[in-house]
């Protein structure tokens, strides 16, 4: 749960924040832990490997801030991360992953995660997130490949089926196509959509997208809103139904 790079807190006036790295990834954990420990104000005290692990080392070390890697054996995602905060309340979670699926990002922060983290970001980028998860503890930092520096978070944070029809939506499906993409019932898309304009106080599925795009919780369409409303009628051709990043049409306040 300790390794090399960790180190105790810092004595006399200056209060360094306590960090620990989770990471099934020796070499990735360590150079990342000689970084944090070069920063006057940053310590790291623990390293974890699974999610096991990660668990029993913040309950025992009670650290700031934990940078959490998703994909770790005996991790799973949202899961650990309630497993986490019920073993240190206090601890700031910021999650890392190589890859950035909308469900993903929203799953983690809607069990409690404060940040999403790419592994693709710079040391600047890191460290200014770490900072932020401390000083603003109630904005939620994600930062994706064309995504967001930082959002604020919903009171009450989409469902993975909603965000799943939302994205539906987003590319100009109706109820019909998006029941049968996802294998439901026509009446359980109208529920979910129902329920997404509640969450994010829309009027209109064309609302819900935009209001969406403006949150990152979805991708912004490949074609702008005025351009789709002129057309419609359009068809979707096969290959670009399922494109959540095509275009969306407005089908008034009717989900």
């Amino acid at each position: 749960m300790t390794g090399p790079g960790a180190s105790p807190p810092a004595g006399g006036s200056v209060s360094r924040t306590r960090i620990v790295l989770a990471d099934d990834h020796a070499l990735f954990r360590e150079t990342l832990g000689d970084l944090l420990n070069a920063q006057p104000t940053l310590t790291v005290v623990g390293h974890a490997a699974d999610g096991a692990e990660v668990v029993r080392c913040v309950a025992a070390a009670q650290p700031d801030v934990l940078l959490l890697d998703l994909h770790m054996p005996h991790s799973h995602g949202a899961n650990t991360v309630r497993d986490i905060i019920r073993a240190s309340p206090r601890t700031r979670i910021l999650c890392l992953s190589a890859y950035a699926e909308s469900y993903l990002v929203d799953e983690v922060l809607a069990a409690g995660a404060r940040g999403f983290l790419h592994k693709g970001i710079d040391r600047a980028a890191l460290l200014t997130a770490i900072e932020r998860s401390l000083t603003e503890p109630r904005r939620l930092t994600v930062l994706v490949p064309g995504g967001t520096a930082a959002r604020v978070p919903l009171e009450e944070p989409l469902s993975r089926r909603e965000h799943q029809v939302l994205v539906g939506a987003a590319s100009a499906k109706s109820n019909r196509q998006i029941a049968d993409w996802l294998d439901i019932t026509e009446g359980t898309v109208k529920r979910h959509l129902n329920s997404v304009f509640r969450k994010l106080g829309a009027v209109s599925r064309l609302d819900a997208v935009n209001k969406a795009v403006r949150a990152s919780l979805i991708p912004a369409p490949a074609i702008p809103v005025a351009a789709a409303r002129r057309s419609p009628g359009r068809r979707l051709a096969p290959e670009t139904a399922a494109d959540p990043a095509f275009h969306l049409s407005d089908g008034g306040g009717t989900p």
